[in-house]
């Protein structure tokens, strides 16, 4: 025990780590119950942090995933020791690929106790070294290596998640009643976090590299993946200017009108067309976020050598087309803010070499936008109706999450250039944690819409467990029997194994799981019923609202493979 009986030398521990991140622009805290972290969560009731409580420890960083997304600033997840800190993975490993500042705080026994018999342990530091942008322990012996340990975490929280495993000798618990916070509790907002920049060489390297390009008059894609970071319409409309701009609208790239964002959409046409690769395959692509919905082109791009850029914050650079890749570490934004500067103070355009090919693929996606109307008129009930409406329905401000796997891929056929850009986890893809991420982002104070399928729903079910529940959230639950992106796939069904083990056929109601955590429930079965449903469904109340949407599984599959068939004829 330390000299003070009131504080611990874990208390002292703790509370110069919470002090830390503070300055550092720690926004809040999701804890979830435990002993080991006892010290923790006292050091954040003391400073006044901001936080929930969240039983599953899985959810629980998912839920901080999420209001790190909406904050664009640093949330804490913090756990006991043991198994509670692998849970903290999956959130990690989604931060670490879409570059988001979460920060996991996991609770320690002292270091060797694994190794003597002690109950609730495991190998916890460095545990999640590999899913992190850096990984640390959290045992300063001076002032001076807390310092140290404190700039290295916020330097690398400037790309993505950190994690701090914090050992913790007994006792853990202060020997008075919690005392009132240094700081009144309140929503956010402590600090400003650090600014990130570009170093002047990486924007320098980019801009010689494009302009470059341009004057070669080589064919240039810009081809952007899922990330959390708003993109300026006028940047994204000015590379539509040298480049062709195509990716998901996840990504933020939408927002420009010329934008290819339904690329599985266009991919079919271009193949159902005949027309040869090679007029429409680019000399070098500029890519960005997480990879690509579209598999399809994401495979044909690797039919034929192309030069490739990758941007990322922390300059990785991953080989999607070959080994020659060359990463520039600079934030997503600032990098193509810079170039559109560029383009616009030269007055670029498309050079005279490119100009044919940047038609065929703007004049390929005109005729799948044309042709969408009337194949989704002809469209019976089915996932396909469902998400049409849906994305008809969405208020513009309400905020849009997706589930990533049939959700996010109907969005892109109904993406429109004026909506807010949606959410979805795409960086590793995961089905765990997409309802406990819109949790979170609601936690926030943002109104979110999700919508997920039965699967993703049933399984991230603990994500309601959780004080406060926000009731600014609107699930939309397509229940087609479970698993229907299987469907999609040629693999599953020649197997003979798609209803029995690839689609999990689980028969179950979802009003149940709804009334066991107080969710609004309501179910329809046709698309006259969603309409009505929906009429009023945004407007306020106590608590959130649950849609759950009866679509027939074989019947989706078909449609959805109907419809692409017709806007790619």
């Amino acid at each position: 025990m330390s000299a003070n009986p009131h504080n611990t030398s874990a208390l002292a521990s703790a509370n110069g780590l919470i002090e830390g991140l503070l300055k550092l622009g720690l926004q809040a805290a999701v804890v979830s119950p435990g002993s080991r972290n006892a010290p923790l969560m006292q050091a954040l009731h003391t400073a006044g942090v901001y936080c929930v409580v969240a039983l599953d420890e899985r959810a629980a960083a998912h839920h901080a995933l999420g209001m790190a997304l909406a904050l664009g600033q640093p949330v804490a997840v913090c756990c006991t020791s043991g198994t509670a800190a692998l849970n903290h993975g999956p959130a990690l490993a989604e931060a670490d690929r879409v570059n988001l500042p979460l920060i996991s705080l996991t609770a320690d026994r002292p270091e060797g106790a694994a190794d003597q018999w002690e109950s609730q342990t495991l190998m916890q530091t460095g545990v999640h070294a590999l899913h992190v942008r850096a990984d640390f322990l959290w045992s300063p012996e001076t002032s001076e290596q807390s310092e140290q340990t404190l700039h290295a975490i916020g330097q690398a929280l400037l790309s993505g998640p950190v994690h701090v495993n914090c050992p913790f000798s007994e006792p853990l618990y202060s020997s008075e009643p919690a005392q009132a916070p240094v700081h009144s509790p309140k929503k956010f907002g402590f600090s400003t976090p650090p600014v990130e920049q570009a170093a002047p060489l990486a924007l320098d390297n980019l801009t010689t590299r494009l302009e470059a390009a341009h004057s070669a008059g080589s064919r240039i894609l810009l081809l952007g993946g899922t990330q959390p970071h708003e993109l300026r319409k006028e940047s994204i409309e000015a590379w539509s200017k040298i480049a062709v701009v195509a990716g998901d609208s996840t990504g933020g790239i939408g927002c420009a009108p010329k934008a290819i964002v339904a690329t599985d959409r266009w991919m079919k046409g271009w193949k159902q067309s005949k027309r040869d690769w090679n007029d429409a395959h680019p000399d070098l692509v500029v890519t960005f976020g997480a990879p690509l919905l579209s598999k399809a082109l994401r495979q044909q791009l690797r039919t034929a050598p192309v030069q490739h850029i990758h941007i990322d914050p922390s300059g990785r650079a991953p080989e999607a087309f070959g080994p020659s890749v060359v990463g520039i570490e600079a934030p997503v934004a600032q990098a193509l803010d810079t170039v559109a500067e560029r383009i616009r103070t030269q007055n670029l355009s498309a050079s005279q070499e490119a100009r044919p090919w940047l038609s065929a693929w703007t004049d390929e996606e005109e005729q799948r936008r044309l042709a969408h109307p009337a194949a989704l008129k002809a469209a019976p009930w089915s996932d396909l109706r469902a998400h049409a409406a849906l994305h008809e329905a969405q208020p513009s401000e309400w905020t849009l999450h997706l589930g990533n796997s049939t959700p996010v891929r109907y969005a892109q056929l109904f993406h429109q250039t004026d909506a807010n850009p949606p959410w979805s986890n795409r960086g590793v893809a995961g089905i765990d944690g997409c309802s406990s991420t819109a949790v979170g982002a609601a936690l926030t104070g943002q109104k979110v819409t999700l919508i997920t399928g039965d699967l993703g729903f049933l399984y991230d079910g603990n994500a309601f467990i959780v004080d406060p529940l926000p009731a600014d959230l609107r699930m939309a639950v397509i229940h087609n029997g479970g698993g229907g992106v299987f469907r999609w796939l040629d693999g599953p069904q020649r197997t003979g194994l798609l209803n029995s083990h690839f689609e999990m056929r689980h028969g179950l109601q979802l009003r149940a799981l709804c009334d066991l955590h107080g969710l609004e429930h309501q179910r329809v079965n046709d698309e006259q019923g969603l309409k009505a449903a929906l009429k009023g469904w945004w407007t306020p109340s106590d608590s959130p609202r649950l849609l759950e949407i009866c679509t027939p599984s074989e019947e989706s599959a078909d449609v959805y493979k109907a419809y692409m068939a017709a806007v790619s004829d």
